[in-house]
């Protein structure tokens, strides 16, 4: 199953760019929180 992802051209980029990022370890659970919050109020 993992490998029809990897294959398709368009989940391969979602993939990379939403749920692979390449984000430091020291980012603090409130900014993450702040973050969640500004994305929800730009929807």
């Amino acid at each position: 199953m993992m490998k029809q992802f990897k294959k398709n051209p368009l989940i391969k980029i979602i993939n990379l760019s939403l749920l692979n990022l390449p984000t430091p370890s020291n980012i603090s659970s409130m900014w993450n929180f702040g973050s969640l919050l500004g994305l929800c109020l730009i929807i």
